[in-house]
């Protein structure tokens, strides 16, 4: 079934299977990396989710997801020329979450947090101690390797799979 033609509001998840591989082109296309247009593919649909209701004319789903997609790789790119690294968070110091000003946002945003630090523990051992010091005391990836006796790349490495399974636990239980 095309999203296009389904009946108020477009399901999220037909939404996601419907566009996931052209945001993933769309990303990759601009960054010309794996790992990075995955962050990005997940960034596009996190905003995507919290602004569906501004979505105006459902006929236009695809043109409102890629523009989406290329301001966050956009995004993602100047935040990675600023560090002279690869980004691995995106937004981390103004992430979308943290600037809502309702309370419904606000109640949102504590649960999503909330649900992400209980799930810390069922990553591998190595994984919750890079993701515990990068997420709850905010440390830079430097400063995780230097306290963990470990390269930056292996932090980042770490970081990022276990995003990536957080990601992936999270999204079960919400669709539970």
């Amino acid at each position: 079934m095309d999203i296009l033609e389904s009946s108020p509001p477009p399901r999220f998840e037909e939404m996601y299977e419907q566009f996931h591989k052209l945001i993933y082109h769309i990303a990759y296309n601009l960054t010309k990396d794996v790992h990075l247009s995955q962050d990005i593919v997940q960034e596009t649909f996190l905003k995507a989710y919290m602004k569906i209701d501004t979505l105006m004319d459902r006929r236009k789903i695809k043109a409102w997801l890629t523009s989406i997609a290329r301001c966050t790789a956009i995004d993602f790119l100047r935040k990675q020329s600023k560090r002279n690294e690869v980004c691995i968070e995106s937004h981390e110091e103004r992430h979308p979450l943290q600037e809502q000003n309702g309370t419904e946002e606000t109640v949102e945003a504590l649960f999503l947090k909330s649900s992400v630090q209980s799930n810390i523990d069922r990553l591998p051992a190595s994984q919750q101690e890079v993701m515990r010091l990068k997420v709850t005391s905010d440390l830079s990836d430097k400063e995780i390797a230097l306290m963990l006796n470990l390269s930056p790349a292996t932090v980042k490495t770490r970081f990022h799979r276990a995003r990536k399974q957080l990601y992936s636990i999270v999204h079960r239980n919400l669709s539970a």
